[in-house]
């Protein structure tokens, strides 16, 4: 039997060990000292030579040993330089060698290709990121420039472009700011996709390498300002991504990219740290942006960002979804989840039938896939641009996001942001489980809720979004008992369940969990409080916390909100106004005269003054009738805000942009035109603040008669004597502007709403319908109006539609306006039995108006639904309406009589 070798220890010798070795007396006296018995060794035995190069070696080892001493520790620094230098060129030659780049963007690719719907997994499809993405819209925020100049800009603005020198940044440090649901993270991983996949060419962006880095994902690893280095904790976190926990991630290589500006570097949710450790990691972000010339972009909340802890940092705020943004969603919503759920398959499927005349083209399959999408898409426009407090919440990409699966779901939508993530939770824990072959083990939605508030309040108030499977069990285990007493459902699998089936929770699988997005997290906690009996004092202890702001107003929607709107005034904190007015402008249940006292404490604080000015300028008009009252002048202030909306895309006018901001916002307008105060009344409708849910109204510029009537009630101050309101007769002149709001038929709101959103295909349709409703069933079920019915049509219902109409089109569209073109090219408003004349000029009249095209009538599908089309070609319905109807002569005799109409009316 061998013996075992016994075991050896390999432990390395370091400089320290050959300091002492070379200090210690074995090495400096005795190694000479045995050099030199050699030498008299060899003179006894009269080896004279031997011995004198003995002591010469002696001597030699004797000085040696001493200057060693003395040179060690700069010897070890160029050993270590030389190691370091040689590992990080090894490093960088494998980096090289195996591809890494290539791999990390593909990685990258793979990571950011599709998109989880917040909230929604199962059976929805994931869906292609960049054919979903919508481009966010941001204002700068420069205090050199005047407010009207801060407006709309897209990130592709404000990137490197290809033709600028290397070093050259338009804005190098950017903070990308928007409060919750607003895009930040889609917008980041867009970014990163594009640099992945070289899309970035077509927007003329210089190629970065992107670097997408979470600030809840490693927060905790910061320590001190500098610490740890910005490549150090990128490999860390590359490794953490899938594919790349096996690439070989390069840490000099990652700082040499940095080093030369090559890097696009991200931070996302600086919100989402933790409130005691933001402002290290604020400084620790900022340090890394001044050490690194490169571009960096920051995302936060408002209430996260400190801008005092930033340097040279260009702010941007992500601005509402306008109404082309809304469509351009909706339709690509559509359009990739009816592929992606349903023609895919077909298609994919139709390819197996042994009888190939059977199978499907792609571009069969893509075209039926497409009609469908279109169907769906126009329902919900036709809903959401009805309804200005469904508009409102969509402006929103989150809010909109959920609509849209609300919508898919083929459940109703809801009106308020409160009830509309009440609907979604219903539709997410057990209508949409239900419908599918993966259930949940709970199959009622309230139970699984009740298990889900209590793990989202927990969380809160451990000031934390993520959360290990361990730590989530013991904060869900006794509520799960509660609800599901079985024990075939274990903490663990809940929360498996619900990442897996319901996808409210993102992470698990050995990584830790977080609500798929950081609202929904404090939608629940609110709710959770809700139903507790010390809830009210626990939230209201929190008024102080930016970071329960969210949890505060969904507290108070569901409950009372005018404790917290009293305890808002009480404060000096402007931002607690803020949560008041927030409160005010959603909540019907607020009283009366805490209405009041907010805005006078807002006007006190000069805070969003114009808009609390024009809101409270609507709750005190002077009464014409009993459906009409007439505002005092509007101020500057109050007009810029339908500047801002215009500059932004929020809203279609084309009104002159005036340089006010230099103008006291209190001052009255003065010196502006007719057609720019006729646009501000289009504006005022989609101010959905101004009017409760139950009335609709027209604003529109007071007759003569109406300003004669109050003239010298509105122009009793001596500042306002010299005032006069622009009319309906701009013949008349004026140099100031009141509105008259009007309340008309209920029937008209979607009609108001579609126009007011710039919907012109919605509106046409909605035109049609109310005419034919105007005249009666026969009609309606007909679906065209007589000739009789014409001739007879209601004038009141003529003067809303046309009046409406060219209002909101700023005078381009109306059926007054195609009477204007009808007589323009000689047709006779005393309809006549000139048969021939009558065609002759309706041709020419369509050849102005765009009805007709090289001498043909274009079909329904070619009329253009635009705010640029031709003076008079909407609305289509009437004259060419009843084109579309029958023959051409038929259509000629109804519309010249529908055109006698207009006259009879006086419009």
């Amino acid at each position: 039997m061998t013996n075992p070798e016994p075991p050896t220890n390999h432990t390395p010798l370091t400089w320290n060990d050959v300091r002492n070795l070379l200090n210690s007396k074995l090495v400096s006296t005795g190694v000479p000292g045995m050099i030199v018995g050699v030498a008299i060794t060899r003179a006894i035995d009269g080896a004279w030579g031997q011995a004198i190069q003995a002591l010469g070696v002696a001597a030699g080892a004797w000085v040696l040993i001493k200057v060693g001493v003395r040179l060690a520790p700069k010897v070890e620094r160029v050993v270590d330089h030389v190691d370091r230098t040689f590992d990080n060129r090894v490093e960088l030659t494998l980096s090289t060698v195996t591809g890494f780049h290539r791999q990390y963007l593909e990685a990258l690719k793979t990571h950011c290709h599709s998109i989880n719907i917040e909230g929604y997994k199962g059976r929805l499809p994931r869906l292609v990121l960049e054919k979903v993405y919508v481009p966010l819209r941001v204002s700068v925020d420069d205090p050199d420039r005047s407010p009207l100049q801060n407006r709309s800009l897209k990130i592709w603005d404000k990137l490197p472009k290809v033709e600028q020198p290397d070093g050259y940044f338009s804005e190098r440090l950017i903070a990308i700011i928007a409060s919750p649901g607003y895009g930040k993270t889609t917008l980041l991983r867009f970014l990163t996709l594009s640099f992945s996949n070289t899309t970035y060419i077509e927007h003329g962006a210089k190629d970065l390498i992107p670097v997408l880095l979470l600030f809840r994902s490693f927060h905790s690893a910061i320590q001190s300002k500098k610490e740890p280095s910005l490549p150090t904790l990128i490999v860390s976190q590359v490794k953490e991504l899938p594919r790349c926990d096996e690439l070989r991630t390069s840490e000099p290589w990652f700082k040499g990219q940095l080093s030369r500006g090559k890097c696009l570097v991200m931070f996302d949710g600086l919100d989402e740290v933790p409130e005691e450790r933001r402002d290290l990691v604020s400084q620790w972000a900022n340090w890394q942006m001044q050490n690194y010339q490169t571009q960096f972009i920051i995302t936060s909340r408002p209430h996260g960002y400190d801008n005092s802890l930033f340097s040279g940092v260009q702010r941007f705020d992500v601005l509402d979804l306008n109404s082309d943004q809304q469509r351009l969603f909706i339709e690509q919503w559509y359009s990739c989840i009816t592929w992606e759920r349903e023609w895919k398959s077909h298609y994919e499927e139709s390819q197996q039938d042994p009888n190939s005349s059977k199978r499907l083209s792609q571009e069969q399959a893509a075209a039926e896939s497409e009609h469908l999408a279109q169907l769906a898409a126009d329902d919900l426009k036709r809903q959401l641009f009805s309804d200005r407090s469904l508009t409102d919440l969509a402006k929103n990409p989150l809010l909109i996001t959920i609509i849209a699966a609300t919508h898919e779901a083929g459940e109703q939508l809801p009106k308020q942001r409160i009830h509309l993530y009440r609907e979604i939770f219903k539709v997410l824990l057990e209508y949409r489980p239900n419908r599918r072959d993966t259930r949940l083990t709970i199959t009622n939605a309230d139970d699984n809720q009740k298990v889900l508030q209590g793990l989202a309040l927990s969380l809160t108030e451990a000031k934390k979004t993520r959360f290990s499977a361990e730590e989530g069990a013991d904060w869900i285990r006794d509520r799960l008992t509660t609800v599901h007493p079985a024990a075939t459902l274990t903490p663990k699998g809940f929360l498996d369940e619900i990442q897996k089936i319901s996808g409210l929770l993102a992470g698990g699988e050995g990584n830790l969990y977080e609500f798929t997005h950081k609202t929904f997290q404090e939608y629940l906690a609110a709710l959770e409080l809700s139903s507790i009996t010390d809830g009210f004092s626990r939230v209201i202890s929190q008024l102080e916390s930016e970071d329960w702001k969210e949890v505060i107003y969904f507290f108070a929607m569901q409950k009372d909100p005018n404790p917290f709107i009293e305890a808002a005034l009480k404060s000096p904190n402007v931002s607690h106004l803020a949560l008041a007015w927030r409160l005010v402008k959603d909540n019907p249940r607020v009283r009366e005269d805490l209405k009041d006292k907010t805005l006078d404490a807002l006007r006190e604080h000069n805070f969003i003054f114009s808009s609390m000015q024009l809101y409270q300028r609507f709750r005190n008009l002077v009464q014409i009738n009993d459906k009409a009252g007439v505002s005092e002048f509007i101020t500057w202030g109050e007009y810029k805000l339908l500047q801002q909306d215009q500059l932004d895309g929020q809203f279609h006018s084309q009104s002159a942009i005036y340089s006010t901001y230099h103008l006291p916002s209190g001052n009255p307008i003065e010196d502006i035109s007719w057609e720019d105060a006729r646009w501000f009344c289009a504006w005022l409708s989609t101010q959905a603040s101004l009017a409760s849910e139950d009335e609709v109204y027209d604003y529109r510029l007071p007759t003569p008669e109406e300003w004669q009537q109050v003239q010298q009630h509105i122009a009793s101050s001596e500042h306002s004597r010299s005032l006069t309101s622009w009319t309906t007769d701009p013949a008349l002149g004026g140099n100031a502007l009141c509105v008259v709001r009007e309340r008309i038929p209920d029937c008209y709101r979607n009609l108001v709403n579609y126009l007011a959103n710039g919907a012109w295909k919605e509106a046409d349709q909605e035109t049609e319908r109310q005419m034919l409703k105007a005249v009666g069933s026969d009609a309606e079920k007909r679906g065209c109006l007589d000739l009789e019915e014409i001739r007879e049509f209601p004038c009141d219902d003529l003067r809303i539609i046309d009046r409406l109409w060219v209002k909101f089109s700023g005078g381009r569209f109306g059926f007054s306006v195609q009477k204007q073109i009808w007589v323009e090219v000689g047709g006779k408003l005393d309809y006549s039995k000139d048969l021939e004349a009558a065609v002759k000029a309706y041709g020419k009249m369509s050849d102005r108006n765009g009805w007709q095209q090289s001498g043909s009538f274009i079909s329904p599908s070619d009329v253009i639904f635009d705010i640029t089309a031709p003076l008079g070609h909407l609305p289509s319905f009437g004259m060419l309406g009843l084109v579309f109807e029958g023959a051409i002569r038929l259509g000629v005799v109804g519309g010249g009589i529908f055109l006698s109409r207009i006259q009879t009316c006086k419009l």
